[in-house]
């Protein structure tokens, strides 16, 4: 039988079989690629190291060394360059890290309807926390989601604001909250809270050299000091703006319960929400400077691709009965005087 060759346009057009060959190899690629693998692709992509993908998926180096190359063989091409210091994407893997994520996004959307279709809404929701119980409203926020959402198993999480929004644009976090500005939000939906007022407050002992000191002998104090990474430490700057200055450092910390001990103790000075301060003087440990000191904003985050999953959807439910300034902001966060 003579085999005719078609050209369309001219490209070649295969014959039924030739196709039905394609369409076969296609399907056993598919088959063989897995959700599983997808999840070790992006988080290989992300940590750019086989050993912190293997932590954040709660496995063994060798098992993600083996997903990875799985899927390399069923694609057909190279996703990663192999580097002395870790994992570099190749210019392939790069184009197709988007289409995995949005497979895994698809595929969680599917779960999350299936759940909606049978008319509940389960499952785990994580949200951090990055300051105390009840300023951030977490006691109402249980009672609202055992009331309204009783399916939904909520963990709240304590860290700071970067290393939480950090782990929500990685999807090892569900929501968080955060202080400040967030940059390059990307992928992230920002709701911003509420503007929080902050203080600037001392050891009660330190009042007649504080209470009313310049910004010049404020710098002379000895400073409870923050990491760059958290939002404190942009506080300082915003005070001090246009001043060549270098503050004296007696310690360096990243919460809030430790600048209250070290203040409490005689430390030095730090900045402090306005209604922690209030309770220090109120208690008779500390003392507030009397200048103007810059507040900053408190926002949530989660992931954009998310914002219709039912998990989320009752988050901002509740979110809106608990936040009456409740707004949607591009950059949600800014440190202000």
């Amino acid at each position: 039988m003579m085999n005719v060759i078609r050209y369309c346009d001219g490209v070649r057009v295969p014959d039924a079989l030739e196709y039905e060959a394609q369409v076969s190899s296609i399907e056993q690629g598919m088959k063989a690629m897995e959700l599983t693998h997808l999840r070790t692709f992006v988080a290989v992509a992300e940590e750019a190291h086989l050993t912190r993908a293997a932590e954040r998926l709660f496995t063994s180096q060798p098992a993600v060394s083996a997903q990875l190359k799985a899927l390399e063989e069923t694609l057909g091409v190279s996703l990663f360059n192999r580097l002395p210091k870790g994992m570099k994407l190749t210019p392939a893997g790069e184009r197709l890290l988007v289409q995995a994520r949005a497979a895994l996004d698809a595929a969680g959307a599917v779960m999350e309807q299936a759940k909606a279709l049978r008319g509940e809404t389960l499952g785990q929701l994580s949200v951090g926390i990055n300051s105390d119980f009840d300023f951030l409203k977490l006691g109402d926020m249980t009672q609202a989601f055992n009331e309204q959402y009783s399916g939904i198993e909520l963990s709240l999480l304590n860290g700071m604001s970067y290393d939480i929004v950090q782990q929500v644009r990685r999807g090892t976090m569900d929501a968080g909250f955060y202080f400040g500005p967030c940059d390059n939000p990307g992928d992230l939906q920002l709701r911003s809270l509420c503007t929080t007022k902050m203080a600037l407050v001392a050891p009660i002992d330190w009042r007649d050299r504080f209470e009313h000191a310049s910004l010049a002998e404020l710098v002379q104090l000895p400073w409870i000091y923050t990491t760059p990474r958290c939002p404190f430490f942009q506080l300082q700057r915003a005070l001090f703006k246009g001043m060549d200055y270098e503050l004296q450092k007696t310690a360096f910390v990243d919460s809030e319960d430790a600048i209250r001990a070290l203040v409490q103790r005689g430390a030095g000075i730090a900045f402090l929400r306005e209604d922690d301060v209030e309770r220090a003087e109120a208690a008779g440990w500390g003392v507030r400077w009397q200048g103007e000191t810059p507040s900053i904003e408190l926002s949530i985050a989660w992931r954009k691709n998310r914002d219709q999953e039912p998990l989320i959807v009752a988050l901002q439910t509740v979110l809106a009965q608990l936040w009456p300034e409740l707004s949607e902001r591009g950059l949600a966060g800014e440190v202000a005087l």
